[in-house]
């Protein structure tokens, strides 16, 4: 279970990569290394830095839930 849309994340960043006029570009305005969002961008990340995350306008929060079923009663 992720607490945010991976892919609406992924939507985004390729938007904003765009916008800069590439990978690099945007890298160097947000201080997040070229390669984390190469990798973020083609899938080979699962998990995406509360950094990026951050840099795209999402805020990240903390999220419990039931570990085993009926618990949340």
């Amino acid at each position: 279970m992720t607490p945010f849309p991976v892919e609406e994340i992924r939507s985004r960043l390729a938007d904003r990569v765009e916008l800069a006029g590439g990978q690099r570009a945007l890298s160097r305005q947000i201080g997040i290394a070229q390669p984390v969002i190469s990798a973020v961008l083609s899938g080979q990340r699962e998990t995406i830095p509360e950094s990026l995350i951050n840099a795209l306008g999402y805020c990240v929060r903390p999220m419990c839930v039931p570990a085993l079923k009926g618990m949340n009663r």
